[in-house]
């Protein structure tokens, strides 16, 4: 029986805010202001950014988790940081992931234009006649396939809470 196991994700470019935010959690676990903190507290450090994590997943973290020149006891700041580019979701992509699947009614993987006609008039004010919906849904399938996917979804989200900031 092969062993079920968490992959890491890859690592990526943490924003500034982010990268701040995980420093604040990292120095109020080191404690000494020695630039360490204990490996043991590294998922109490990931909680405080408002993280959490399947067992699996905590497993891998903790294997994950070393400090300078391979230290199994404590954590440095370069390597905290290397473990919030890899472990700490963006919460957007949550969130529209989360509102993806509500949409997409029938679980298919895809919203259809039932479904997004439903979206379309809980979302808007007055109602949206067919051809205002077909219009809009042209809009946000990317690929022309007559669905909109969880990529194309992410995108739509994207662009509407950009406009939002525009005007």
């Amino acid at each position: 029986m092969a062993e079920d196991k968490a992959a890491a994700p890859k690592a990526r470019a943490l924003g500034p805010e982010e990268k701040d935010e995980c420093m604040k959690i990292f120095d109020i676990f080191d404690r000494n202001a020695e630039n360490i903190a204990p490996v043991s507290d590294t998922m109490d450090m990931l909680t405080k950014l408002g993280q959490t994590y399947t067992k699996r997943e905590t497993e891998a973290i903790m294997k994950e988790a070393r400090g300078p020149k391979g230290d199994k006891k404590n954590i440095g700041p370069e390597e905290w940081l290397t473990l919030c580019s890899k472990w700490v979701r963006q919460d957007d992509e949550e969130e529209i992931l989360r509102a993806f699947k509500v949409f997409d009614a029938n679980g298919d993987g895809v919203i259809d234009f039932d479904e997004f006609k439903f979206i379309m008039q809980k979302v808007g004010e007055e109602p949206l006649t067919d051809a205002e919906v077909e219009e809009a849904m042209k809009e946000a399938d990317e690929d022309g396939n007559g669905v909109i996917d969880i990529p194309e979804f992410m995108d739509l989200i994207k662009k509407s809470k950009n406009a939002l900031k525009e005007s």
